[in-house]
């Protein structure tokens, strides 16, 4: 194996010089001492077939979909995977109405229900802090949103498309009566949004 295809396997390659001058140490020498030398990952990129490398990930800003359910636990943790490996940053998203909001991923027809409930407010930031926890050991750039609204999917599919989201990751099911729930949410962003959508079960 080759110098070179050592190199080109390894993320990182320091080369180290001695200091032996004062100047050195003040770093007003000149000398070369370390030189961090750093491989980017290219990216495979596919149009029409005709696949060449690119320096610059897809995944820029992936965006999730957020209820407390287990399958949006999941979610956000395939979302940390991946901005991990593409070097993303990460939305997190929740849709609130009301005292309703126990239905979660359930389209609710109810405009005048205005209000969201402090308590269920508060429950969804201490989710949210965690999320931040966790996002911050990995280095990884977090933000979250909460929507007031009475129209679960279309308001989830606006926030998307205009924030430059380049993938949903949202569960199939969230809280609530799933004889109720059929993953119509899920189902309604992956028709409507612009950008691909990835689901969790």
């Amino acid at each position: 194996m080759s110098r070179s295809t050592k190199w080109s396997a390894l993320s990182r390659y320091t080369i180290k010089i001695q200091r032996t001058r004062n100047e050195c140490k003040e770093g007003t020498c000149g000398h070369l001492h370390e030189i961090p030398i750093t491989f980017k990952q290219k990216q495979i990129v596919c149009s029409d077939l005709i696949c060449k490398e690119a320096d610059i990930s897809l995944i820029k800003h992936i965006f999730v979909p957020y209820d407390g359910s287990a399958f949006s636990n999941r979610a956000f943790e395939f979302a940390l995977d991946l901005a991990s490996k593409y070097g993303s940053s990460i939305t997190v998203g929740t849709v609130m109405s009301s005292s309703f909001f126990e239905s979660s991923f359930l389209d609710i027809q109810e405009p005048s229900k205005k209000i969201v409930d402090k308590e269920k407010l508060a429950a969804m930031e201490k989710n949210f802090d965690k999320m931040r926890t966790v996002s911050k050991k990995f280095a990884i750039p977090l933000k979250t949103e909460i929507i007031v609204s009475s129209a679960v999917s279309d308001s989830l599919v606006a926030f998307a498309n205009s924030n430059k989201v380049d993938l949903i990751i949202m569960g199939t099911r969230g809280k609530g009566d799933n004889r109720l729930m059929l993953g119509s949410v899920s189902i309604g962003v992956s028709q409507k949004a612009t950008a691909p959508v990835l689901l969790i079960k």
